[in-house]
């Protein structure tokens, strides 16, 4: 009688021929800091200086605002990063303003952004990122530090 082949190498061994190569992301984590002005538009715009791991520049289109209850401020966006070495991501995001007790038109401002893309060693990112910061409209300032991580096929 043939010996049976040993079933169980048999098989693995024909599933990783069949298989797809499948790529996992790189993922790195990120941190920096952004200071921005408020340049108007319609819609409005907001153009910053990016420091850190994501070093360049960065736009901010508000697609919409809302009323967030007791002062605060809701926002979506639309952001483009463009780094120092000519990549980019894009990302869209929602914000919570919350008044600084005592600071008439300053605000606290958290964000989440949802990495959407981008180009050059971003390629077909995606990830997210956090921002912790002061927004004051008075001036049109913004500063904030941004933390999240990139991932990049």
């Amino acid at each position: 009688m043939p010996a049976i082949p040993n079933r169980p190498a048999v098989l693995i061994a024909v599933c990783l021929a069949a298989a797809p190569q499948i790529a996992l992301a790189e993922c790195r984590t990120v941190a920096g800091t952004i200071d921005a002005s408020v340049v108007g538009g319609d819609p409005v715009n907001v153009l910053g200086n990016v420091g850190g791991d994501l070093a360049g520049a960065t736009r901010a289109v508000v697609t919409s605002q809302g009323d967030g209850g007791e002062g605060k401020v809701t926002l979506e966006l639309a952001h483009d990063f463009v780094t120092h070495a000519r990549g980019s991501l894009k990302t869209t995001d929602s914000a919570v303003w919350t008044p600084v007790p005592g600071r008439e038109g300053v605000f606290h401002m958290a964000t989440d952004y949802t990495i959407q893309g981008g180009t050059g060693a971003f390629d077909g990112a995606t990830g997210t990122l956090i921002n912790d910061g002061v927004a004051d409209t008075n001036t049109g300032l913004l500063t904030l530090r941004y933390a999240g991580e990139v991932c990049v096929d």
